[in-house]
C-alpha cells in the first residue's frame, strides 16, 4: 500500500502527459520524448489513443485518467491527418481541466504553428527534446513557457513566435529507444490500460512483429512534396546526422527480447544508402554478430551500388524500399525536383533482383499536375521491372509549408485541398491509376500493349472491359501469387521461414482487398477499417 507521505509527494511532483492519437503504435519522435523525460527524472506518462473514434465513451476515460495524473502540461504530437482526432481531445481535456496548458507538437505544428495555436495553448515548431526539457524545468518552478525556445503563442489576439534550438547534432546524446517504455499506457476496448505486448500486437503494424527505429536525422534530398524542404529552410541547413552503430545496436539488442517476437527491423531513415561505405560496413558487421534478423532499409537509386547491397545482403537484408513516385521525367524534375531518370531507377532495380531481397517501390497519384501521359510513361517504367516486387501507392497530399503546396496556390488553387485529415493511403479511383495498380503483376509486354491501348482510346468500350478483366485476374490470382513470392524473398527463399511469417501479413492483406472492393471512390482508412471491425463483430456474432 502507498503511503499518505508518498501520496503527497506524489501530487507535489512535476508531471507531464504526452499524448499520441495517431492510428497505430508505431511512433518514435514521441516516444523519445517520453524517455527523455524519465532519463532526465521527470515524472512522464505516455498515453496511446489509437482508433480514438470507434472507442465509445473515450472522453469520460480520458478525462479520468488526466484527474488522475494531475499533469502540470500536456503534449499532443500530430501529423495532418491526425488533426480531427488532436482538436477533439484538446476540446475533450479543456473542457474538464481549462487550466493545464496544453502543447501540441510534431510535423503539423511545426509547418501550420499559427493556425495550431488557435486550438492549443502552445505549438511546437522543429525539434523538441530541449523545448519539452525547458517546459518541464519551467512548470516545476512555476514559471511561464512564454519565453522557451521554438514555442509559439497567440496572447491578446497577437501570434508570438519564438527563436529556435539549434538542431541536436550528436544523437547519442538522446536515450536509447525500446519497446515498452515505464508509464505508458493505452486506450484499448474501452479501458486506459498499461501497455503490454497484446497491446503491441494489436495496434502496431503486422501484429507487432516489426520493430521501427532510426539511425539519423536529415535527408539529402529537397523533394518539393517533402517536409524535409520544408525543415532545409526553416532551419537554414537540414544535414544528414547520424548515431553511432553501438548506440543502434544498444536499441536493437533490448528490442528483439523486450516485446512481442521481432521478425524484421524496419530502418526508417529516410535514405539509409546514403551511408558511406565504411560506416555502412561497420553497421552491416556488428548487426550480422549481434541481432541477425532480417532488416528493411531505404534509399534513391543513386545510392544503391554493388558494394553496398553485397554487405546488406550478407548481413541479412530483407526488404529494400526505393521510390519511384513517377515513371514521367517531366514530373520527377519539374513538378518534384527528383533529379534522377527512369533509365537511373531501372538500373538500381536490376541490381537489387540479383539479390535474395524482396522490393518494393513507392509511387505517388492523384498530383494535379500529372496528366495522362505521364501515368502511361509510369506504367511503362513498372512494366520493365524484375518481377516480383510491391508496388505501394500513395495519394499525394500537398502539406503545409512544402514547396509544391506553394507553387499549386499560386498556379492552380482551386485544385489544392486541406491536408488535414486526409489519408495518403486512400487515392481517388481512375483507370489510369488502375493501370499501374496492374504494371507490378501483369507480364510485361501484356501491361504495355493495354497500356498502349488505352492511351490511344480511353473512352473505348472494349479497352475497359479488357482492363477490368486484367484488373479482377490481378487481384483474385495474381496478387496473392506475386505477394507470397515477394515475402519469400524477404525470407532469403526459405519455404519454411516465408510459411511462419506469413500470418503477420494478413490483417494488411485483408485491408488491402477491403480497400479494392470498397464501392466507393474515395474511402478514409477508418472507413475501411470499420467495415473489417463490423465484419469480424459480425462474424463473432455468428
Amino acid at each position: 500500500m502507498i503511503s499518505l507521505a508518498a501520496k503527497k509527494e506524489t501530487r507535489d511532483r512535476m508531471s507531464v502527459l504526452l499524448i499520441s492519437p495517431q492510428p497505430n503504435l508505431d511512433i518514435l519522435g514521441l516516444k523519445g520524448l517520453h524517455l527523455l523525460l524519465l532519463e532526465r527524472g521527470y515524472d512522464s506518462t505516455l498515453l496511446y489513443l489509437p482508433r480514438l473514434m470507434e472507442e465509445d465513451g473515450w472522453r469520460t476515460r480520458l478525462s479520468a485518467f488526466v484527474k488522475e495524473r494531475n499533469p502540470h502540461f500536456i503534449g499532443i504530437s500530430l501529423m495532418a491527418y491526425d488533426f480531427d482526432a488532436a482538436r477533439a481531445i484538446t476540446d475533450a481535456i479543456k473542457k474538464c481541466h481549462p487550466a493545464i496548458p496544453i502543447v501540441w507538437g510534431g510535423i503539423h505544428p511545426t509547418t501550420s504553428p499559427e493556425a495550431c495555436a488557435e486550438y492549443a495553448d502552445y505549438a511546437c515548431v522543429g525539434e523538441a527534446e530541449q523545448t519539452i526539457l525547458d517546459m518541464a524545468q519551467a512548470a516545476k518552478e512555476g514559471r511561464s513557457f512564454d519565453d522557451i525556445n521554438n514555442l509559439c503563442f497567440i496572447r491578446g489576439g497577437v501570434f508570438n513566435r519564438n527563436p529556435l534550438y539549434p538542431l541536436v547534432e550528436d544523437l547519442d546524446t538522446l536515450p536509447i529507444g525500446c519497446q515498452m517504455p515505464d508509464r505508458t499506457f493505452v486506450l484499448a476496448r474501452g479501458r486506459i490500460e498499461p501497455i503490454d505486448k497484446g497491446h503491441l500486437k494489436r495496434y502496431r503494424r503486422y501484429r507487432g512483429a516489426l520493430y521501427k527505429l532510426l539511425t539519423s536525422r536529415g535527408c539529402p534530398h529537397n523533394c518539393t512534396y517533402c517536409c524535409n524542404h520544408f525543415l532545409r529552410q526553416l532551419y537554414g541547413r537540414w544535414p544528414v546526422r547520424h548515431r553511432s552503430v553501438e548506440h543502434v545496436m544498444a536499441e536493437l539488442e533490448a528490442a528483439v527480447v523486450e516485446g512481442p517476437p521481432v521478425e524484421y527491423i524496419d530502418i526508417s531513415d529516410d535514405c539509409f544508402l546514403a551511408n558511406d561505405t565504411d560506416r555502412l560496413a561497420l553497421f552491416c558487421e556488428q548487426y550480422k554478430k549481434r541481432i541477425g534478423k532480417p532488416f528493411i532499409v531505404k534509399g534513391t537509386a543513386r545510392y544503391f551500388t554493388r558494394e553496398k547491397m553485397d554487405l546488406l545482403s550478407d548481413a541479412g537484408l530483407g526488404w529494400v524500399n526505393m521510390g519511384l513516385q513517377s515513371g514521367s521525367q517531366r514530373i520527377c524534375h519539374e513538378i518534384y525536383d527528383r533529379r534522377i531518370t527512369s533509365e537511373e531507377f531501372l538500373e538500381a532495380a536490376r541490381l537489387i533482383a540479383r539479390y535474395p531481397v524482396a522490393a518494393y517501390y513507392d509511387l505517388l497519384v492523384d498530383n494535379p499536375y500529372e496528366t495522362l501521359e505521364d501515368y502511361l510513361q509510369t506504367a511503362d517504367v513498372l512494366s520493365r521491372i524484375p518481377k516480383p516486387y510491391f508496388t505501394p501507392i500513395f495519394s499525394l497530399i500537398l502539406f503545409e509549408g512544402t514547396k509544391l503546396r506553394k507553387r499549386a496556390l499560386r498556379e492552380i488553387p482551386d485544385q489544392v485541398e486541406d491536408p488535414r485529415g486526409r489519408d495518403y493511403l486512400v487515392r481517388t479511383r481512375n483507370p489510369a491509376i488502375g493501370l499501374l495498380e496492374m504494371a507490378s503483376l501483369l507480364p510485361g509486354g501484356v501491361m504495355r500493349r493495354i497500356a498502349r491501348a488505352y492511351g490511344a482510346n480511353p473512352a473505348s468500350r472494349w479497352v475497359r472491359i479488357v482492363m477490368m478483366a486484367a484488373s479482377v485476374v490481378c487481384r483474385i490470382i495474381l496478387a496473392p501469387i506475386a505477394n507470397l513470392r515477394v515475402i519469400r524473398r524477404s525470407q532469403h527463399g526459405s519455404i519454411r521461414e516465408t510459411l511462419r511469417v506469413l500470418p503477420i501479413f494478413f490483417d494488411h492483406a485483408i485491408w488491402h482487398y477491403l480497400y479494392y472492393f470498397t464501392p466507393f471512390k474515395r474511402r478514409t482508412r477508418q472507413d475501411v477499417q470499420g467495415l473489417r471491425s463490423e465484419r469480424g463483430s459480425a462474424k463473432r456474432a455468428g
